[in-house]
C-alpha cells in the first residue's frame, strides 16, 4: 500500500474518535500535528530502509500509532482542562484506546510473520510506535502517581540523544530478546495505570517495577557499548554496512540484505517452535536475524573457526548455538528448516548435498536457500574468478531436476537478480572508495581479490550471464534407495563473493 492512502485513513479514524469523545482545540491541534509528525518519519524511514511500499503489517503499525495521537489529544485536553486520570471524563476513553493499541503490537507481529513481509522498516517502526506509546501514557499518570514515572517514557529518547553526543553509543548491539518482554511488560503497567482502577500504593510498585526493567535493559545495552567502544575499526565491515543500507546489515557476508533474508524465512515458516539449522553459517548474522524476529531455536554450522567465535560472541540472548564443522555431511537432526544463504554457488556436487539435507529434514521440512543460476564457468572465467573452485553456477532447469530427484518439491521461488546487482554494485563502490583503508587492513593482494570478484559478478548480473534465485523446497518421501551418499567434494565457503 501507498503512503498517500495513510492520510485518510487516519483522518477517518481521528474524526471518528475526536467527535465520539468531543475532544476540544487542543485535542484536535495534538491528535493531527501527531499524525502529521508520524507520517513524516515513516516517510524517512521508509527512504533510510529503502522500503518501497507499506506492508500488511505497516498499516497495523500505523493505526496503532495513530490511536497513540489520538491518546496525546485526549491526555493534553484533560491537563490543560486541570482534570486527571481520577477525574477526567476520558479516563475510560483513554484506557480503552491504549489497550487496543497495546493489543496490535502482537497484531502487527503476526500479520507480518503470517504475509512473510518481515522488514528492517517494520521493526524499526514497531520499536517508535512502542516509545510514543509509553511516553503518551508516562504522561498521563505522571501528575498522579508522581512525575519520576516519565522516567519511563523518556528512557527510549534519553538513549537516542546519548547517541548523538556520544559516537560509541551509536554502535550496533547485539539482538536481545529481552528487549521485547521489557517492552510488554513495562507498556502493560501503564496501561493498567491510566485507569486508575487499581490502589494507588499497589500502582506504585508496579510502576517502579516497569522502571527498574527499564532501567536495567537499557543499563545491559550501555554497559555493552562502553565494554565494546575501543574494538579497533574494521573498514570493511563499515564498507559493507554503509552499501547495504540502513538497517540493512547484519554482519553477512554474501550479497543478500536483511529483508530478503527475512523474506526467506517467512517464504520457509519458520515460526517460534521451528527447529532451524543454519548451513554455512559464516559470522552468523542473518540466522541471529531469523532467530530474532521469529523466535526459533537455531544451530549454525560453519567451518570457519574464527567466523563461528564471532557468532557466538554476538548471540545475546536468543536461542542459537554455533558450532565448528564442514557441509556435507549435514548434522542429522531432524530439523523442520535448513536454511543455505548465498552457498549453494560454492558445492560443486550439488546433489550429494541435497541428498544431506533431505535426510536432516523431518517430513515436511523445508530447504530454503539461495542460488546463482547458469551455465558452468568457462576456462577463461575460471581464469579470471578468484577462488574459482568455489563458483559453482548450474543452470535452473538443472536445479530443478536434482532437487525433483532427491525428494524436494519447489513450492516457492523469486528472482532475486536485482537486488543481488545492487548489492554487489553498492560493494564495488564502497570497496573502491575505501581501497587504501580496506588494504591496510586485509593487504593489497586480498583487496584486489574483492574487486576483482565483484567486477566479475557486477559484469555477469548486468549482462545475464548469471541469475540469482531464492527457492523454499518441501522435503517429500525419501525415494527407495536414496540415501545420502559418501560425499566426495565438500565445497563449502561461507562467503561467494
Amino acid at each position: 500500500m501507498t503512503v498517500r492512502v495513510v492520510p485518510l485513513l487516519q483522518a477517518v479514524l481521528l474524526l471518528g474518535i475526536g467527535f465520539a469523545t468531543g475532544w476540544g482545540v487542543t485535542g484536535w491541534v495534538v491528535a493531527l500535528a501527531g499524525a502529521i509528525i508520524l507520517d513524516g518519519f515513516a516517510v524517512i524511514w521508509m527512504r533510510r530502509y529503502q522500503a518501497k511500499a507499506l506492508a500488511p503489517a505497516d498499516m497495523v503499525t500505523i493505526g496503532r500509532a495513530t490511536l497513540t495521537c489520538a491518546i496525546a489529544g485526549l491526555v493534553l485536553e484533560s491537563l490543560t482542562l486541570g482534570e486527571l486520570l481520577d477525574t477526567s471524563p476520558w479516563t475510560a476513553t483513554l484506557t480503552v484506546l491504549a489497550a487496543v493499541s497495546l493489543s496490535l503490537d502482537l497484531v502487527d507481529g503476526w500479520v507480518a510473520r503470517w504475509t512473510g513481509r518481515v522488514t528492517p522498516f517494520g521493526a524499526r517502526f514497531d520499536g517508535e510506535a512502542d516509545a510514543a506509546l509509553m511516553l503518551v501514557l508516562s504522561v498521563w499518570v505522571a501528575p498522579v502517581l508522581g512525575w519520576w514515572v516519565l522516567a519511563i517514557g523518556l528512557a527510549r529518547y534519553a538513549f537516542a540523544v546519548a547517541g548523538w553526543v556520544l559516537p560509541w553509543m551509536r554502535a550496533q548491539l547485539p539482538p536481545r530478546h529481552w528487549r521485547k518482554v521489557v517492552t510488554a511488560v513495562t507498556s502493560t503497567i501503564l496501561v493498567v495505570a491510566t485507569a486508575g482502577v487499581v490502589p494507588s500504593l499497589a500502582m506504585v510498585i508496579a510502576l517502579l517495577a516497569g522502571l527498574a526493567l527499564i532501567a536495567e535493559s537499557f543499563g545491559r545495552d550501555v554497559w555493552w557499548l562502553w565494554r565494546h567502544r575501543h574494538d579497533p575499526e574494521d573498514p570493511l565491515q563499515e564498507a559493507r554496512r554503509a552499501a547495504y543500507g540502513a538497517g540493512e546489515f547484519v554482519d553477512q557476508q554474501g550479497f543478500m540484505r536483511a529483508s530478503a533474508v527475512l523474506e526467506l524465512a517467512s517464504a520457509a515458516d519458520i515460526r517460534t517452535d521451528t527447529r532451524v539449522l543454519d548451513l554455512c553459517c559464516g559470522r552468523g548474522g542473518p540466522g541471529r536475524l531469523v532467530a530474532q524476529e521469529f523466535g526459533c531455536d537455531l544451530l549454525g554450522i560453519d567451518a570457519d573457526a574464527v567466523a563461528v567465535a564471532a557468532a557466538r560472541d554476538h548471540v545475546g540472548d536468543w536461542a542459537c548455538r554455533y558450532e565448528i564443522g564442514r557441509v556435507p555431511p549435514v548434522p542429522r537432526g531432524p530439523f523442520d528448516v535448513i536454511l543455505l544463504l548465498e552457498t549453494m554457488l560454492a558445492f560443486r556436487d550439488k546433489e550429494i548435498l541435497l541428498r544431506e539435507v533431505h535426510a536432516a529434514l523431518a517430513s515436511g521440512g523445508r530447504f530454503a536457500f539461495t542460488v546463482e543460476e547458469g551455465q558452468p564457468l568457462d576456462e577463461h572465467e575460471r581464469d579470471a574468478m578468484p577462488a574459482a573452485d568455489t563458483v559453482w553456477p548450474l543452470p535452473l532447469d538443472r536445479l530443478h531436476e536434482l532437487l525433483e530427484r532427491t525428494g524436494f518439491e519447489v513450492t516457492w521461488q523469486q528472482d532475486r537478480t536485482d537486488a543481488h546487482l545492487d548489492v554487489v554494485d553498492s560493494l564495488l563502490t564502497e570497496f573502491e572508495s575505501n581501497e587504501s583503508a580496506i588494504a591496510a587492513q586485509v593487504g593489497p593482494d586480498e583487496l584486489e581479490g574483492l574487486l576483482t570478484s565483484h567486477r566479475l559478478w557486477s559484469e555477469w548480473l548486468h549482462t545475464g550471464r548469471v541469475r540469482k534465485f531464492a527457492l523454499v523446497a518441501v522435503a517429500q518421501p525419501a525415494p527407495r534407495g536414496a540415501g545420502a551418499r559418501t560425499p566426495q567434494d565438500s565445497g563449502q565457503r561461507s562467503d561467494n563473493a
